[in-house]
């Protein structure tokens, strides 16, 4: 019986737990077209480096501005897939902060029918500047 509870406290012990981070999506941005290829995870701290990738995509009607973001207080997350001509959404965003101090960066997405056109589909989120200097990782 001792050593059983022995085992399971050694295991316990050595996984690595993880907790929800709070965050806000950003909407109503584009992803330049100067901007670099590929698929990336940025970490965004400052205006101008956030404008270096992302231009406004403010449109009429309800909720058709761009989401205001205070770098003063939060960074950006950005994930940026591979240019394709698939209407493909990435949802699902959650955030996690693991016991080590890593983030990480979950996601689904969702592909629809091609399109006569290409996107480069992206999510933003905002997050408090408290976990800036954390590793950052996706899944």
């Amino acid at each position: 019986m001792v050593v059983c509870c022995l085992v399971a406290v050694a295991m316990t012990s050595c996984s690595v737990s993880k907790e929800a981070v709070n965050f806000k999506e950003v909407k109503n941005y584009f992803y330049r077209n100067d901007a670099p290829k590929g698929e990336q995870l940025l970490k965004l701290t400052t205006q101008v480096e956030f404008d270096r990738y992302f231009g406004a995509a403010a449109f009429m009607g309800k909720n058709g501005q761009p989401t205001q973001i205070d770098f003063e207080k939060d960074f950006v997350i950005a994930k940026v897939l591979p240019e394709t001509n698939l209407g493909t959404e990435i949802k699902d965003i959650k955030l996690t902060k693991s016991s080590d101090g890593h983030l990480t960066f979950g996601y689904s997405t969702t592909n629809k029918k091609p399109q006569s056109y290409s996107i480069r589909p992206t999510a933003q989120i905002t997050v408090s500047r408290e976990y800036m200097n954390s590793k950052l990782e996706s899944k």
